[in-house]
Formats: C-alpha cells, structure tokens, sequence
C-alpha cells in the first residue's frame, strides 16, 4: 500500500522499500564513515535530480561544507551557533519545511545532539520533528548510532516511519512502514565499492534469518532447543538469525518436518503486525477528484476520500454490488443511490445494501468532501 513520492538514490535500496513516501522519516543506525556516509550522499543527489531542496543540518565539525554541493543549503547546528539550541533548530527545520512541500533533510548526526542536550532533551527534539516532518509532506534522513542506547533507539522506533540498522556488511529493516510485512526485518549485504553504495538482493540466508527467528519466537523456543531439534549447535542457529550463514537443505528439511511447517515457511515466514496502514502524497489531495485510501479487493474493504469542487457533480470509478457506504466530511452533498436522491450534510452517513451508488452532486458554492467505503 505504498504511495511512492521519491528515491533513496539507491536503485536496490528503493526496491526493497518500494521507494520512500512523502513525510518519510529514515532512520540510521550506523556509524561513519563507511555506509551512511554514501547512503546520505546518495539521498542528496537524488533529491536535487528530482528537484527537491536539500538541506543538510550540521551537529558537528567532521562534514565540510564543500562536501556537500553547491545546491544544497546548510542549518548551522554546531556549538555557538545560531541553530545550536533544540528551540532554534526545531523552528529552522520547520520554517523550511512549511516553505517548501518538496524538502529532503539530513540530521547528522542525533547522538552530538544528545551529546550536548542530553538523551532527553534530543529525544523531546526527535520526537517533536518526526511527527512535524511526516504532516508536512518533507523527506528526512537522521543518523542515530548504537551509542545512544537501546532505550532510545527503542523510542525513536515507536515514532518514525523507517529503522535501517547497518552492523558490518548487512543492513537489516527493522522497521518499514506501509511496506509488505515480508520487508520487515529482512537482512540484505551492502558493499562499499569506492564511491559507491551496493546494496545486494535478498538473500536465501536473508529470508531464512527473517523467517527463522520469527518462527521460533511464535513457537516460544530459546535458540539451543532449536538447535536441539535441527541437530545443529546454537551457535549455528544464531548466525543463521543473524543472516551470516544459512543451513543445509537437509537440516531445513528436518526441521520443518519437526516443526510441521512447509519448506517455503521455513524461508518466507514474516512477522504479521496486526493493522495494514497506508501513507499517501497529501499533495494530490487538493485538487477535485476520488482518491484512493486503501484500493485492494483482496483486503475485504476498499476506501476512497472523494473531493467535489464547488456545484460539482461525480460518480462512482467503479460499479460495485456489495455493501456501499458514504459519510460526508465537508459541505452539502446530494448522493443519487437506486431511484432516491437524498441529501447528507457534513457528519452524516448512508449506507447501501441492496441499491447500488452511482451518482454525488455538491450543492454548495463551497468544495465539499466525502468518504466512499466499499465491502467486498
């Protein structure tokens, strides 16, 4: 349910993710310089091909300006600067943002910040510009080390869009929203080739860790019984969790008998969250039109949010036989349904069961809008 705005500037990065959606915030779990250092700086020349304006926020006095290019603006955050203050940058950051929807962000990095505010005070920050960023459509890269902690990174997770956790060569997704739930927590390999970022395919022994570790999590087993049952050492389960090595086809073959699952569960297992959630560009939300919310049949339940310009009269995309319903958020809104054409003003709902929709009209001067839900 993605509703790709922009790239990463890295072509395997972007179809592992599906590309990033507008009001991304991503999230770094690396050091530099290595990884992160051409992951940013991909990001920035992806952002000037696609006509974004880059601005690079400075904590500290490793990255030169002159690294950066020449279309790419600079906040001053270093100590005794202007920005320096969590009030001032967090202003900053959000006047450029209002100013412009086609904004891209890099923080670098938020373990200087908590250096010199203190973890709670660049948690207040991280937790205040993350919502901020993602209302208003902008696209942000933040760099936070291991060094700040578990409890803050476990925080920083409940709160942003995208986790990508780097240790050594492999880069695991530890979160992804409004991605398929089989991104969630796959490993991939990265390379550093000169100047370049190479971020490889899934692997077999990616998908094993993935699928492997959530399997025992939902069986309730420790490592060393599901070494026990595969015939294997635990230390050879964890490196397979941790997507180092993988395991022979006959020890998987053994253990999905054992476990009474199938071979292809035993590689493409993932974790089920529960809730579904759509993210789409809010700026192809302001002109008149039906967008979709959630468009998938197979999910039992379709949503649309349709805009009606002023007096202006519409009808269904598509001819549907189930159950339909129509709640009006703004205006006045006459919706045509069988032979009957009642009016709805703002608040109220009908719902449809046996005749079918096949006509609104805006009865005011004034735009008016409207939720179309279908049950498939």
């Amino acid at each position: 349910m993605v509703d790709v705005g922009a790239g990463t500037g890295l072509a395997q990065l972007d179809a592992l993710l599906g590309g990033l959606i507008p009001g991304d915030n991503i999230v770094w779990v690396a050091e530099r310089p290595g990884v992160y250092h051409l992951a940013e700086g991909a990001f920035l020349t992806q952002g000037g091909r696609e006509g974004r304006r880059c601005t690079y926020v400075l904590t500290a006095g490793a990255r030169r300006r002159t690294d950066l290019g020449a279309d790419v603006d600079v906040i001053d955050a270093r100590p005794g600067r202007p920005a320096a203050t969590p009030g001032v940058l967090a202003t900053e950051i959000e006047r450029r943002a209002r100013r412009d929807d086609r904004q891209s962000f890099v923080i670098d990095d938020l373990h200087t910040l908590a250096q010199r505010w203190g973890r709670p005070e660049a948690l207040s920050f991280f937790s205040r510009m993350c919502p901020t960023l993602l209302e208003l459509g902008s696209l942000a890269y933040w760099r936070i080390p291991r060094a700040c902690g578990d409890r803050f990174l476990d925080a920083v997770r409940q709160v942003t869009q995208c986790v990508l956790d780097v240790r050594g060569a492999q880069l695991r997704v530890v979160k992804a929203e409004s991605r398929p739930a089989s991104v969630q927590g796959l490993l991939v390999r990265v390379e550093v080739a000169g100047d370049d970022l190479l971020v490889h395919r899934s692997s077999a022994s990616g998908r094993l860790a993935l699928a492997l570790g959530e399997i025992r999590r939902q069986r309730g087993l420790t490592q060393a019984q599901l070494a026990t049952m595969a015939g294997v050492t635990p230390s050879a389960i964890s490196q397979a969790e941790a997507g180092t090595r993988g395991l022979s086809l006959d020890t998987l073959v053994g253990l999905a008998d054992r476990l009474g699952v199938s071979l292809d569960d035993m590689v493409n297992a993932a974790p089920e969250p529960g809730y579904l959630l759509a993210r789409h560009d809010r700026r192809r939300t302001s002109r008149p039109g039906t967008i979709p919310l959630f468009d998938d049949p197979g999910l039992g339940l379709r949503a649309y949010l349709v805009l009606l310009a002023p007096e202006a009269a519409g009808q269904p995309h598509v001819k549907h036989k189930g159950e339909e319903l129509i709640a009006v958020h703004r205006g006045l809104v006459q919706v045509t349904v069988g032979a009957d054409t009642p009016v709805l003003r703002a608040g109220d709902s009908i719902l449809a069961t046996r005749a079918a929709v096949t006509g609104w009209k805006n009865l005011r001067a004034e735009p008016a809008a409207l939720f179309w839900l279908l049950r498939d």
